[in-house]
């Protein structure tokens, strides 16, 4: 049985419910505490155990931890020379708390209970191309409800798209991004821009890079996209995290085949202090244009005011680029 991702996350909601809950009558029961005060308690329990985990995701992407030097990406002269300085406790915390409460509302609250939602129509639609909006790995098409709004006022008309299933094959996604590539040129009469976060800019890659011509496409933006693999896919479950392992056959395929002009028709937005996509060379791509953010984290691309801006930016970039083939 295939669950969806919306489900998926349904089930983690009423799993963390269920330990609140659970928390509480044991300590009733065991020590005599009031039952609210209990569920407050397990609730901690439950926000403690979200911190750990968005704390563990930074120390790991960060660090490499668990990747071996020779597969870890390296970070050619050009990236380094972007390095900024480091972060001062302050920055650091307040990134760190900005990514908990962006993890918290993206999988406790849009996608689980939002993916309903229509997007918000373009203002003034027809002055920009067309934009599909893929999503990364285990999520739906919820986790753009922060950021469309603000792609909608600059005048982009949205459409969105749930790679199913959630823990498949790529390439299968790859040909479903190609499809609504397809069909969005076909019905607007306009070759659409992608934009991508995390493991959507790889099946956005791939759909652009696979056999026979390609759809028409102006450019794909990708957000914190991990194109030479991340340190956290190791831990992952599914084909899709396998495919996303550092330095993995896949990834080198991919590579191989793509050209120069799609790579020349591609911004990849990444942040320093991404906690998911890392280490941060993995989103360096020899011949694409890239916009380094920092104090951002993994999930805060989606909605921070700095990575929308950025965004903005790399979307009017490419709408005067002509469709990459």
């Amino acid at each position: 049985m295939n669950l969806s991702a919306a489900a998926l996350r349904r089930i983690a909601v009423a799993l963390q419910a269920a330990v609140a809950l659970g928390c509480a009558a044991e300590l009733n029961a065991l020590h005599g505490w009031p039952l609210a005060t209990g569920l407050l308690a397990g609730i901690g329990v439950v926000l403690a155990i979200l911190g750990l985990s968005v704390a563990g995701a930074f120390a790991f992407t960060l660090c490499g931890l668990g990747e071996p030097e020779a597969t870890r990406p390296p970070i050619p002269p050009a990236l380094q020379a972007m390095r900024p300085a480091r972060l001062t406790p302050w920055q650091a915390l307040a990134c760190y708390l900005r990514e908990y409460a962006a993890v918290f509302r993206m999988f406790n609250w849009l996608q689980p209970f939002c993916s309903h939602r229509r997007l918000r129509p373009a203002k003034a639609p027809g002055s920009r191309p067309p934009l599909l909006l893929v999503h990364g790995y285990g999520c739906n098409h919820a986790v753009w409800l922060d950021m469309q709004p603000a792609l909608a006022a600059a005048g982009y008309h949205c459409e969105a798209i749930d790679l199913d299933p959630v823990f498949g094959d790529i390439d299968q996604y790859a040909l479903e991004v190609r499809a609504a590539i397809a069909r969005i040129a076909a019905t607007t009469g306009q070759p659409p821009l992608v934009l991508c976060h995390s493991m959507g800019g790889l099946a956005a890659r791939a759909a652009l890079a696979g056999r026979g011509k390609p759809p028409p496409c102006r450019g794909i933006v990708t957000l914190g996209t991990p194109h030479h693999g991340c340190v956290l896919a190791r831990y992952g479950r599914g084909f899709n995290s396998r495919q996303m392992r550092c330095a993995s056959a896949w990834l080198r395929a991919l590579a191989a085949r793509e050209t120069s002009r799609q790579r020349a028709a591609l911004v990849s937005i990444f942040s320093w202090h991404d906690s998911i996509a890392g280490p941060v060379g993995t989103s360096w791509m020899e011949g694409a244009h890239h916009v380094a953010l920092s104090g951002i984290g993994h999930v805060s691309l989606l909605r921070h005011p700095g990575a929308t801006q950025a965004v903005l930016r790399a979307l009017a970039q490419l709408s005067a680029v002509a469709p990459a083939a």
